[in-house]
């Protein structure tokens, strides 16, 4: 597979991705897709739309009519954010303040810098906004997560080059290759997934010593509808199931009330 990176996007980064990964050039962005795209393992199409932190909140609507631009086009959203954003100014460094000229601060709120760190470590100069103060921008950030955007966040175009790289590499690992919190997600989904009458089974074996385990009870599951379809079963029907004989055909039958 290969990640697609916008025409548009900076060619060092993209000589930089080329040296760990296959990257080809495409107008994403005239297509309505983002920055970068890429399919994973298991067929699912990824999309990156980059910002630099000034860029993003000097004109936050902008940003967000481009993530509602591209969002349908793929499985999965995320937006990367270029730089380092503060409500507090970094000592002995220029600011270019892009302020309106004919409001004052009071009128629009607390100010937010914004910072381009070099590959070198670097700043040169920052910007300083007021049309956005951080409250609104945490605010935003975390809204876009809960409808399926994420942001990352990277201090220049290096580190942009870099997590792209990890991110897509990680992607095209088969789903039992990821480790990370199985211990506990895995119960969870099991117990999310499970289908109702296959834990009432459970639930019921357990209490009445049936003997009935999760295999043979998705088995059951898979030939009857519910409880009421099992108990008004016989004996013979229950034994068609694999790994289901006499005696624990009548076990369940007991337990559901039936006279065997």
């Amino acid at each position: 597979m290969t990640l697609l990176a916008d025409l548009n996007e900076p060619d060092n980064a993209i000589r930089l991705m080329r040296q760990s990964i296959d990257v080809a050039v495409a107008p994403l962005n005239l297509m309505h897709r983002s920055d970068y795209f890429f399919g994973n393992y298991e067929g699912k199409m990824f999309q990156f739309s980059r910002k630099q932190a000034g860029e993003l909140v000097g004109n936050m609507d902008e940003a967000e009519a481009q993530l509602a631009d591209y969002y349908p086009n793929a499985d999965v959203n995320y937006q990367i954010v270029e730089g380092w954003i503060s409500p507090l100014p970094i000592r002995g460094i220029s600011i270019v303040d892009h302020t309106p000229a004919q409001h004052s601060i009071r009128e629009l709120g607390q100010k937010v810098y914004c910072y381009q760190i070099q590959p070198n470590g670097n700043i040169e100069r920052g910007h300083s906004f007021s049309a956005v103060n951080i409250s609104m921008l945490y605010a935003w950030i975390h809204r876009l997560d809960r409808v399926g955007i994420t942001t990352y966040w990277t201090i220049n175009w290096v580190e942009t080059a870099r997590l792209l790289v990890v991110l897509y590499k990680n992607e095209q690992k088969p789903p039992e290759e990821h480790h990370t919190l199985t211990r506990i997600i895995k119960p969870r989904l099991t117990i999310k997934k499970a289908e109702p009458l296959v834990k009432a089974l459970l639930y019921l074996s357990d209490a009445y010593e049936i003997g009935i385990g999760e295999v043979k009870a998705k088995a059951i599951a898979d030939r009857f509808c519910n409880l009421i379809d099992i108990a008004t079963a016989d004996v013979a029907e229950l034994k068609q199931i694999e790994g289901i004989g006499d005696v624990l055909a009548k076990r369940l039958l007991k337990s559901l009330g039936r006279s065997i």
